[in-house]
């Protein structure tokens, strides 16, 4: 069945989203707003999607309004939509720390919410989704939104009390993955390896490791264990990270993410 869906934002994570799902919405009539209207033409100029005057023009049309705002823009995004949202509208707002209470205080008679938090690897098909729908969404539209994100990676329903936990693991760790990466191959260039080639073995060591836990049901430990021989360069490796607390350094990062995501909607 076809959809109108709106997206209000054009930053770059709906690039991503109407590059990667172009596909899934050959079906559906796109519709965008943003508030510099140059970048909605931009996007309108490569993917087959339509620019909307306003807010309340974009909120109209739509069956799926996708609010894909920053975080503080969302209230004031939503103030302007929610005169325009119809009542089987479904919202989908893609903002980090903004809870589905927040969202639904703009409505007099609030429409179906659900909140998602797509990541930055669903641009290669290797995405993770979460989703959490508001009580009361309907069951084919939740099943809908999980076949979307499932064809770009993979797309689970989570509570929205872990929503600030996937913000700052799946929403963030893409970075923290890259920081690694680059580190690994940085190492690999002080061992006198061109930095090309350093690159691509360290991207490739990492999301071959990934594979392995998602399609082996082992528990990364048990694998480390397979690679680290006794007295070998694995376990040297390992020695020299635990020394500097490397587990508790990314456990660190991602409760810092975690508390801001919090903080983001306070």
């Amino acid at each position: 069945m076809s959809r109108t869906i709106g997206f209000i934002g054009a930053g770059k994570i709906v690039d991503i989203m109407l590059g990667a799902l172009g596909p899934t919405l050959t079906d559906d009539e796109v519709w965008v707003w943003n508030r510099t209207v140059a970048r909605s033409e931009a996007l309108a100029a490569r993917y087959p999607v339509r620019v909307a005057s306003s807010i309340g023009e974009l909120a109209e049309r739509s069956d799926w309004l996708f609010v894909a705002v920053k975080p503080h823009a969302v209230a004031k995004v939503l103030a302007e939509a929610c005169l325009s949202v119809r009542s089987d509208t479904l919202v989908v707002s893609m903002a980090a720390g903004v809870t589905i209470a927040s969202i639904k205080s703009h409505f007099t008679a609030p429409p179906a919410i659900v909140r998602i938090m797509p990541n930055l690897p669903l641009s290669v098909g290797l995405g993770m989704t979460a989703i959490c729908p508001d009580e009361g969404v309907p069951a084919e539209d939740v099943d809908a939104l999980l076949a979307m994100f499932s064809t770009v990676g993979r797309a689970r329903l989570v509570e929205e009390r872990l929503f600030d936990t996937v913000t700052a693991l799946s929403g963030s760790g893409p970075a923290f993955a890259f920081l690694f990466i680059e580190s690994m191959a940085d190492g690999a260039v002080l061992n006198g390896m061109d930095r090309v080639q350093a690159y691509e073995f360290a991207a490739q060591t990492v999301m071959g490791a990934a594979r392995i836990i998602l399609e082996s049901a082992k528990h990364p430990g048990e694998l480390k264990d397979i690679v680290a021989s006794p007295a070998g360069t694995t376990m040297a490796g390992i020695h020299s990270l635990e020394r500097k607390a490397f587990r508790a350094i990314v456990m660190d990062a991602v409760d810092a993410a975690a508390r801001r995501s919090k903080e983001l909607n306070g």
